[in-house]
């Protein structure tokens, strides 16, 4: 039985042909099946191999408003003009939840 190593090279070599499976399988002795499934899985091997990592971030409501209203009473606002957001958070929020929020728009430093 051939090994993972071996499969990679056969279905390049398939693929570079331009042949069907089919045909390609048929000409080297090998069940079409095997062929395709090795191709298959190789091919989700490779997709998770560069899949990128992401942060998320949840937001519960986003306004669009002509102006930026004023900052109330106990209330901080942090404009990040270069990255085109606006961070408000109310008095009383955690430190942490900025922290998070700020970290996730990749502003380091935040206190």
């Amino acid at each position: 039985m051939a090994d993972k190593e071996t499969w990679k090279r056969r279905v390049a070599s398939w693929r570079a042909s331009g042949q069907t499976a089919a045909e390609f399988s048929a000409s080297h002795g090998w069940a079409v099946a095997t062929l395709r499934g090795w191709s298959s899985r190789l091919k989700r091997e490779s997709a998770v191999a560069v899949a990128p990592t992401a942060t998320r971030v949840r937001l519960a409501q986003v306004v669009r408003q002509a102006a930026p209203p004023a900052p109330r009473g106990g209330e901080v606002v942090v404009d990040l003009l270069d990255l085109r957001a606006r961070v408000t958070v109310e008095a009383g929020a955690k430190p942490e939840t900025l922290q998070v929020v700020l970290a996730a728009l990749g502003v380091g430093g935040a206190r």
